[in-house]
């Protein structure tokens, strides 16, 4: 068994890892792959049929393959495949690919007929799979063996265009991932998208409530596991999301050899109207006129790049629609180019690059974006492309969504996690990975705002990471936007001071005699003593 392993950890990947959506395109596009592969089995039969006997005395044999491959990082990264799989033999009325794929169309025309539903049906995944059995006669056990078996089949064809055929995965997917587990998962089936409620739009949702399901694989495999986040914080829910028992969990601060994080809250603007994405503040024309006036305020006087974040698109558009209205935008566009994330992945990255050339250009550039969103969690804004971040309101998810609420009741059942506690801990860790794509690396420096009262309150505060909440000090948790601004043209003019690499040694860097030195060794033994 290897030793150790190093995880960067977020929960909602872990979900979304085994968590699956079809909606009635996906069907259509599977059908369409369907008979593609029935195509390439007739090709492959009259010019070479030894592969598929080949392949089918495989499955007689089992997933060795599979088996073996279990030793590498190959399949660690799906645990869709329990160990007991892969000591099975394939059932025999999927071993050959004819009957295969005979197969995955029955299934796929069933799905067809479940998301004929006029209202939401809501079920578990053992009541899931005794409709199926009893309506067309397909067993648990073919559909754990999809994924592998639709795998040996693809490898066997010898396919090039194998992302054309993801619906097919998908489906695959689906069906092993029902057949196996039937705890910590909750199957649901909505007539209709919540954002369009009068069009016709059905979706089977297959989602998973326990994160510790996909994380177990890597506990069960390596003998130590370090996970570490700059936003792993508060520490004490993580042992009861992924459902172990640390040896030890330790937060450290910043080492730095000059503050270079200015985090502050504002919570009102200059007419003392308190500023909050609260539902019932959110069409409130003051808030609004508020919001705008503090983005105008500091695009005037914070150099470069300024990245804004909102707790949704629907927010974010209603906002700059608002905006555009008043005016705001215009007084925003004399300071610096203005770009806007939006659903669309194509758009955004146009977005980002035009963003970045204006900040390098010198024309400096605002960012709006959205928590949760790509620009959020996979993009860094180092240096000059990120001066500042503000964080308009609490990134809380959407609370009327029936998945949400599966899972907060199975985290309320199983692991005693109250709702509001996790619903607070989930908005503030994404705030905090909101306002650290501004800080990469301790010859940087950023201003992070909180633009909402209610991070002033200490359950809130108390849920930022420690390198934030250092920087934090009663000073500034209640600010309004003229005091905002005074705070960050004293810290833009401490950072405009000279600062070379000399200046961080001893403190934010460290020559080799130094963390040689007696004194050095003294100090990692003590911080050792303490974990």
């Amino acid at each position: 068994m290897p030793e150790w392993c190093y995880c960067i950890y977020l929960d909602n990947v872990c979900i979304d890892s085994l968590s699956v959506n079809i909606t009635r395109r996906t069907l259509e596009r599977c059908q369409t792959n369907i008979e593609t592969l029935q195509s390439e089995i007739g090709k492959i039969k009259e010019k070479d049929a030894n592969r598929l006997r080949r392949e089918y005395q495989r499955l007689v044999e089992g997933l060795r393959e599979a088996s073996v491959a279990r030793e590498t990082d190959v399949h660690l990264a799906n645990p869709v495949l329990p160990d007991e799989i892969l000591e099975e033999a394939v059932p025999g009325n999927i071993r050959n690919a004819e009957h295969f794929i005979g197969f995955m169309k029955r299934f796929s025309e069933y799905l067809k007929t479940r998301l004929r539903v006029q209202h939401v049906v809501s079920e578990s995944p053992p009541s899931f799979l005794k409709d199926v059995s009893s309506k067309v006669c397909i067993e648990r056990k073919p559909l754990r063996f999809c994924v592998e078996r639709l795998h040996s089949l693809l490898r066997t064809l010898e396919l090039s265009e194998i992302q054309d055929l993801s619906p097919i995965c998908l489906v695959a997917n689906f069906a092993t991932l029902v057949s196996t587990y039937t705890k910590g998962f909750s199957l649901i089936i909505e007539p209709f998208d919540d954002r369009t409620p009068t069009i016709p739009n059905p979706v089977l949702h297959f989602s998973c409530m326990d994160a510790s399901i996909a994380i177990k694989p890597v506990f069960d495999r390596f003998q130590s596991v370090v996970i570490t986040s700059g936003t792993l914080s508060p520490l004490d829910m993580y042992p009861k999301i992924l459902d172990f028992r640390p040896v030890t969990m330790a937060s450290f601060t910043m080492s730095l050899a000059r503050n270079c994080i200015c985090p502050m809250v504002v919570g009102r603007g200059n007419d003392q109207v308190a500023i909050t994405s609260k539902f019932e503040s959110r069409e409130d024309m003051a808030v609004i006129r508020n919001y705008g006036h503090l983005l105008v305020e500091m695009s005037n006087i914070v150099p470069d790049g300024i990245v804004c974040f909102f707790p949704s698109y629907v927010y974010m558009e209603f906002i700059v629609a608002s905006w555009y209205e008043q005016g705001i935008i215009d007084n925003i566009q004399k300071n610096k180019l203005l770009f806007i994330e939006t659903q669309d992945a194509a758009e955004t990255s146009v977005a980002l690059h035009n963003y970045q050339k204006a900040c390098e250009n010198g024309r400096g550039a605002i960012l709006l974006s959205v928590a949760r969103g790509k620009v959020s969690e996979g993009i860094d804004f180092d240096h000059h492309l990120g001066r500042a971040v503000i964080m308009f309101g609490i990134p809380y998810v959407y609370t009327q969504s029936r998945i949400l609420k599966a899972r907060l009741e199975y985290l309320r059942d199983q692991y005693q996690i109250r709702e509001n506690d996790f619903l607070t801990f989930d908005a503030m860790r994404h705030a905090a990975q909101c306002v650290g794509r501004a800080m990469r690396g301790k010859t940087d420096y950023g201003i992070m705002i909180f633009a909402d009262k209610r991070f002033s309150r200490a359950d809130k505060r108390g849920k930022l990471p420690k390198w934030i909440q250092e920087h934090l000090m009663d000073s500034v948790i209640n600010l309004a936007t003229d005091e905002a601004l005074h705070v960050a043209k004293k810290f833009l003019r401490q950072m405009a001071q000279p600062f070379r690499r000399e200046d961080q040694l001893g403190l934010s860097l460290l020559t080799l005699d130094q963390l040689e030195s007696e004194e050095m060794q003294k100090r990692i033994e003590q911080t050792a003593h303490q974990m």
